[in-house]
């Protein structure tokens, strides 16, 4: 299953890459807090793609809140 895999935060804009996942995964606003709060403490965090998530406007909006993101295996 494919992964988005988000690392360092320099410049990330933490509470609109929270809404960003909120937004456009099945996962709530404290779901989307906890993976921004583990991004802030490990310096990466990975999601696994499902089949539910916008991966356009998760990716979008990632990138407006200035989120370093990758792909993965």
């Amino acid at each position: 299953m494919p992964k988005i895999l988000i690392e360092g935060f320099e410049n990330l804009n933490k509470v609109a890459m929270s809404n960003a996942i909120n937004s456009n995964t099945p996962f709530d606003l404290k779901e989307s807090k906890a993976i921004t709060d583990s991004l802030l403490a490990k310096g990466m965090v990975e999601i696994q793609i499902k089949t539910s998530f916008n991966v356009v406007g998760l990716l979008s909006a990632l990138n407006s809140a200035n989120a370093n993101v990758k792909f993965a295996e």
